[in-house]
């Protein structure tokens, strides 16, 4: 799920007919995951973006956790478990391939193929990023609607994308 929700946010940048990657992003959102066996858990809480390729989730139900990534690695910090994680990761994640990808279906709708993933996007009456959706190599089905959102032509503050822990934490190197 962590690793799912680095990459969801890399596509979060689609916009009305035309893809484009604004200099930042925000929202809250609410993500659902069901798995093959119809198992279903929710999340919400809200994500920062920058163009440049670094995110942060911040979990807030139905734990409080937090996700900070510059494209090639990414920390979890997981307040309930006291611990943080730092990964490098496998692939690295190429946001203009994703959106140069992304094609008109019809109506709001907008789809990608990534990584051998199918993604489907929909669009607000604003064509901001209204809800992804896609399953996951794990056949897990995704999908993450957002809300009061807000595209900006300046980046958030690298201080905002961070994911800062008590010193007290366990540490876990990946």
């Amino acid at each position: 799920m962590k690793y799912v929700a680095i990459f969801i946010s890399t596509v979060v940048l689609i916009y009305a007919g035309q893809i484009k990657v604004p200099t930042s992003f925000s929202a809250s959102f609410t993500q659902k995951i069901t798995n093959a066996k119809k198992k279903v858990i929710k999340y919400s809480g809200k994500v920062l973006l920058n163009s440049s390729g670094s995110l942060k989730w911040s979990y807030r139900k139905p734990s409080k956790k937090e996700v900070c990534s510059n494209g090639k690695s990414f920390t979890i910090v997981d307040h309930d478990l006291e611990q943080v994680s730092f990964h490098k990761l496998e692939r690295a994640l190429d946001l203009t391939s994703i959106l140069k990808k992304a094609k008109y279906h019809k109506d709001s709708l907008y789809v990608a193929k990534y990584q051998e993933v199918l993604y489907t996007f929909s669009l607000d009456k604003k064509g901001r990023i209204d809800q992804i959706a896609y399953k996951d190599t794990l056949d897990n089905v995704v999908n993450i609607h957002f809300q009061n959102m807000r595209y900006s032509n300046k980046p958030n503050l690298n201080s905002r994308m961070t994911c800062p822990y008590p010193q007290a934490y366990d540490i876990i190197r990946g």
